[in-house]
């Protein structure tokens, strides 16, 4: 208690005397002669607080070239292909029966149709895919080659038609494994021809009221190759 009184009255007294400096400084020539005799301090410096805390700077307020500028730059398109193919969804735990179907038919008509060419590839049901009937993705990237097939396809129309869009895309995958261009140029309407498939790359709208096209004539010509 008494120490604290002390370092009060100490605490005091410094202030005096930091205001009878402070007082003397700004004296003219004349008064300096005068500094010895008591002076009342500035009422602000007795009122003031012992500690201000300074006041805090604001931030610019960004216009609209400022956050244009503050955006990151655009990603390496490689890049961002990659981490698409690395989000890609895969088959659904519901639909892994389909998928083994559809590999065990793959695994067929590579035999039938191709003499074994083809590489063993990844074969995955999509639920997200509702525009197309099927898709062949090459390998890249670490990422191996991948054949994807529409479940809304495989659940809606005949199995038949699966099967068709599933050598559509083995022959997309002969284009990619020969070092041709994945499209439907000449060169895959001559390969769709031989190996018995329709040349169309979508499903016609009056497909399921025409004859069966690629599915049944791959059959035939599979129970010919086995007879």
């Amino acid at each position: 208690m008494l120490r604290a009184i002390a370092e009060k009255l100490r605490l005091e007294r410094l202030r005096q005397l930091w205001m009878q400096c402070d007082l003397f400084d700004t004296l003219g020539t004349d008064d300096r002669a005068t500094a010895g005799r008591p002076a009342s301090p500035h009422p602000a410096h007795v009122v003031a607080p012992p500690k201000v805390r300074p006041a805090r700077p604001r931030k610019a307020r960004k216009g609209r070239k400022g956050r244009k500028a503050s955006k990151p730059k655009t990603a390496d398109p490689a890049a961002v292909e990659t981490a698409k193919r690395a989000r890609m969804p895969r088959t659904h735990r519901d639909d892994v029966e389909f998928v083994h179907r559809l590999q065990e038919s793959h695994a067929e008509y590579n035999q039938a149709l191709f003499d074994n060419a083809l590489k063993p590839v990844v074969i995955r049901v999509s639920r997200r895919m509702k525009n197309r009937l099927g898709h062949y993705m090459e390998a890249g990237r670490g990422l191996p080659a991948e054949i994807a097939i529409s479940r809304q396809h495989i659940t809606r129309d005949p199995w038949d038609d699966v099967l068709h869009t599933l050598v559509h895309e083995m022959v997309h995958q002969w284009q990619d494994e020969n070092g041709y261009a994945l499209d439907h140029s000449q060169i895959f309407r001559r390969k769709a021809r031989e190996v018995g498939i329709s040349v169309r790359a979508t499903r016609p709208a009056d497909f399921a009221q025409r004859p069966r096209m690629a599915a049944r004539a791959v059959h035939r010509r599979t129970s010919h190759d086995d007879h």
